[in-house]
């Protein structure tokens, strides 16, 4: 790789300009790609699947900003044709019939698919340790995971093993890697990317697909790429006549930016929670830092900023109930095949009734609107998007019997978000003492995409990141 000045590590931005210049080819960049993962990738299991065909061939009337790069897909969606294992013993041998959505539109767009990444099994851990493929590792520290359950696309952006990379979130299953990993992770809203053909509202509305990219340009050129619906989609989050990708350099004015550092989580898992019987999650002092310096920085470029956040930990028993009852309705007959903590949610959600998923689902509905009423008087929430850097492979839920709550504590500042349908990005703007990427999140207002967005280029282009992870990845 190399061509007009482009390399493995340019955004994809920069790609997609030098091939419409003719300076550089689109084939020759993604033949670049395949040769870095078939040399690099065993170090980090990033990739499950290679499609060398996809990769050398693009809709010849693609026009798209993205036009020409290559794009890796996250094996929890369905690429038509090829294996879709959902990182899952219980589907190792089932083949895609069609495109989800954002393949389709990736593909019409003029990316070029070089593979499937791993995947935690079937999107449940936020870590991808666990699933039929094996761990995805951290190009930082291979020691430690990649993040979940996006982990091989977050790994494949930081190693310069795609341009650009799709994810699918559920509790924060792409911004949480992104973090991780030191690249920009975009949870769109709810309804702003189709789930079609094959899925309406999974997880009660609580997942959605999203974009892994090494800019936030680059983010916001993926989201235009993938965004759009399908006749009877169930939610929708129209799309406006500014591209997301415009409005990343449009002026934002003096925003009212609040910043929050303190998560909680109830007492038990069953019943509804409050300050009075919530602990603390514990969240890593240098994370802290970074949030407080990011708020200050924000300060710094005129906008208005105050300490305060929503307490969100009443989110999280309806939340749950809803989690096990998507794993018992997973059509798999045998569940020994299942990751063991995915067997012990489907064996719990097998507890539940219709009338208790009703419940969780409509307990939830409430508690988002105290929650989202928040951003009446706020633009945009900044929070860690974890409470410790990532830890090593093999380490968080270990024991089945207790993974839950470990992988809801990790959570903690990001599910909320997919439980309100809010936009939400993850920005590499720290680094800890161990060496690892400290991810900030930024949350905005209902349908506020593009508004994280241009705020995101605004301390992107403040606080520069190192577009490469250190050392091995040449």
């Amino acid at each position: 790789m190399g061509e007009a000045g482009v390399d493995a590590f340019s955004p994809a931005l920069e790609q997609a300009a030098a091939i419409a210049r003719g300076e550089a080819g689109a084939a020759e960049l993604a033949a670049g790609y395949l040769e870095r993962i078939e040399r690099l990738d065993p170090r980090l299991n990033a990739y499950c699947l290679l499609t060398p065909e996809l990769a050398a061939r693009q809709e010849p009337a693609a026009t798209g900003p993205l036009a020409g790069v290559a794009v890796s897909i996250k094996d929890l969606v369905p690429l038509a044709g090829h294996p879709y294992t959902r990182g899952s013993r219980a589907f190792r041998d089932e083949v895609a019939e069609v495109d989800a959505f954002a393949v389709a539109r990736l593909k019409a767009e003029g990316l070029r698919i070089l593979g499937k990444t791993t995947t935690a099994e079937l999107g449940g851990r936020p870590v991808t340790d666990h699933g039929l493929h094996g761990a995805a590792r951290n190009p930082w520290d291979v020691a430690h995971t990649a993040g979940g359950s996006s982990g091989g696309a977050a790994a494949a952006v930081a190693a310069g093993l795609c341009a650009i990379a799709h994810g699918s979130d559920g509790g924060g299953s792409v911004r949480i890697p992104a973090a991780c990993c030191g690249v920009v992770g975009l949870k769109p809203s709810r309804g702003r990317i189709s789930l079609g053909p094959e899925l309406g509202a999974p997880w009660g509305g609580l997942l959605t697909d999203g974009v892994l990219a090494r800019t936030v340009a680059d983010a916001a050129a993926g989201l235009d790429a993938m965004a759009g619906h399908l006749p009877g989609d169930p939610y929708w989050a129209d799309v406006g006549q500014e591209s997301f990708l415009d409005a990343v350099s449009r002026p934002t004015g003096a925003l009212r930016i609040a910043f929050a550092t303190e998560a909680w989580a109830p007492a038990s898992a069953g019943g509804r929670s409050g300050p009075s019987d919530a602990h603390a999650v514990p969240v890593d002092l240098e994370v802290v830092g970074a949030v407080r310096e990011v708020a200050a920085l924000c300060g710094s470029l005129g906008h208005r900023v105050g300490e305060g956040g929503p307490r969100t930990e009443a989110l999280r028993p309806p939340q749950s109930t809803i989690f096990a009852a998507a794993m018992a309705a997973q059509p798999v007959a045998d569940r020994s095949l299942l990751d063991p903590a995915n067997a012990l949610a489907a064996a719990h959600g097998d507890t539940l009734s219709a009338a208790d998923h009703v419940r969780a689902l409509d307990a939830l509905h409430a508690e988002c609107r105290r929650v989202v009423a928040f951003w009446d008087d706020v633009d945009v929430l900044i929070t860690p998007t974890f409470p410790m850097p990532a830890p090593r492979v093999g380490e968080m839920g270990a024991d089945p019997a207790s993974a839950a709550g470990e992988h809801l504590d990790w959570l903690s500042f990001t599910y909320p978000a997919n439980c309100t349908g809010q936009p939400a990005i993850s920005l590499p703007l720290a680094v800890h003492s161990s060496g690892l990427p400290i991810g900030v999140q930024l949350t905005g207002p209902p349908r506020g995409d593009a508004l994280i967005l241009a705020l995101g280029a605004q301390l992107e282009a403040a606080r520069p990141w190192p577009l490469r992870p250190p050392g091995g990845w040449g």
